[in-house]
């Protein structure tokens, strides 16, 4: 924190600016360390609940939300400066997204928009040679993993999150687990099911996840050797991270020909959607998503109801 005041102090920022950042940053660290999560291993998916509790519990308007935006990229470029390994994951949030704004349809993917990108998921159009040779392992894991967020609901925090444990093929069933440490089971269709197992059995068997274990559903992808992540350290697979997904849809979005910014957060805004114009009730939508309350769902049905 004082290496970034002075670095602050060196580029000529106000006084009374570096101590809003400074404060801005200790109110983060004291929300994440409720969780007993450490600055240094958080993901996209917890500063994007972070953005969300602070727009829903602290009542946060947009020109305070962007600000706090503004502090954590700066902070994180900072450490990126001094340590190339640390990623700054802040442009990849969705903040903006957050319950105090009224959603539209830039908001959620059409049907259109659908079916063409689970179509280019499965081609291998404007691949390069390495993307082309790399195909055949991940046309499965990439297909599912967006099916399972658009067909539902899963958040992308929970998406990799998944492990061996969570998932009973003979029973077509998937154990979601949220960060409240809440979780509820899912019963696929024998579709997904079916191109869940395609993907599974697609990862060579020495680097394989094994059944009923703690290793991760979905696998890290290694272009250079072309076959699946092994952490030896571990012995196990290296699980797929949030910001390798979200480089994934991107590539398969622009491959589509479709809008920019097409992101996770769309795809679990289209399945809530979906639910609400099928006439589930609130308390059972509630339940699907894995939520703990039903306040964020109040803008979505604000939406469908002025339509």
């Amino acid at each position: 924190m004082l290496q970034f005041a002075s670095h602050l102090n060196s580029k000529g920022r106000k006084e009374s600016t570096i101590k809003r950042y400074c404060y801005d940053l200790e109110e983060c660290f004291r929300y994440f360390k409720k969780f007993n999560d450490s600055f240094s291993t958080l993901q996209v998916q917890d500063f994007n609940d972070y953005f969300y509790y602070l727009t829903s519990e602290r009542g946060y308007n947009e020109k305070t939300m962007h600000r706090i935006y503004v502090v954590l990229n700066q902070f994180y470029k900072f450490l990126h400066s001094n340590n190339s390994s640390i990623e700054n994951i802040i442009p990849f949030t969705n903040y903006l997204a957050g319950p105090s704004r009224a959603l539209s349809t830039d908001d959620f993917i059409s049907e259109e928009e659908e079916k063409e990108l689970l179509s280019i998921v499965q081609s291998t159009t404007d691949l390069s040679e390495k993307q082309l040779k790399a195909r055949s392992f991940l046309m499965d894991r990439n297909e599912i993993m967006i099916r399972f967020m658009l067909y539902y609901g899963l958040t992308l925090k929970e998406l990799i999150d998944l492990q061996m444990r969570d998932i009973n093929f003979a029973l077509n069933e998937l154990v979601v687990h949220s960060k409240e440490g809440t979780k509820r089971t899912i019963i696929l269709t024998k579709e997904d099911r079916v191109l869940l197992y395609n993907y599974f059995v697609t990862i060579p068997e020495p680097v394989r996840p094994h059944y009923h274990s703690t290793h991760p559903l979905f696998v890290a992808f290694d272009f250079n050797r072309m076959t699946f992540h092994w952490v030896y350290d571990t012995d196990s697979p290296k699980a797929l991270t949030e910001i390798a997904f979200q480089k994934m849809l991107r590539l398969e979005v622009k491959r589509a020909g479709l809008r920019k910014g097409l992101c996770s957060q769309h795809l679990r805004n289209t399945f809530i959607l979906r639910k609400i114009k099928e006439g589930l009730l609130v308390e059972d939508i509630q339940h699907l998503v894995g939520l703990k309350t039903s306040v964020s769902l109040k803008r979505y049905f604000l939406f469908f109801q002025g339509k």
